[in-house]
């Protein structure tokens, strides 16, 4: 599934799918919810979250549920739910700190939908 194209960038740059980008492309937190919420409420069995908060409980949820089932890769959803959950205490002046946790996050996020159908596929 391909990040929402709304990005925010450091620099002008011709990428904006999140695919292939070299990296400096930084996806807001509110993009990474509305991309994966609805995958991570089909595997929680809830409504999509909507909010931060929300969203990290139910990735959380989600990780624990895919590594119980033997899902390789379920652990990198924690780490995700950890990052995300950090964002507020790493605000700076410059928001780097936000910005690397956003990186972090999206890269660990990336291999959500193929871990999702493999759980789906086990239920």
């Amino acid at each position: 599934m391909p990040l929402p194209t709304d990005f925010i960038h450091r620099y002008s740059c011709t990428v904006h799918d999140g695919d292939g980008c070299d990296g400096h492309c930084i996806p807001r937190l509110a993009d990474l919810v509305t991309a994966y919420a609805q995958t991570v409420a089909d595997i929680t069995e809830q409504i999509p979250a909507t909010t931060h908060t929300d969203f990290v409980d139910q990735l959380s949820t989600a990780s624990f549920r895919m590594t119980d089932a033997g899902i390789n890769g379920a652990e990198d959803l924690e780490t995700a739910a950890i990052y995300l959950a950090d964002i507020d205490e790493a605000a700076d002046a410059s928001g780097i700190g936000q910005a690397v946790l956003l990186k972090r996050a999206r890269s660990l996020l990336a291999g959500l939908t193929d871990m999702a159908d493999e759980y789906r596929e086990m239920a």
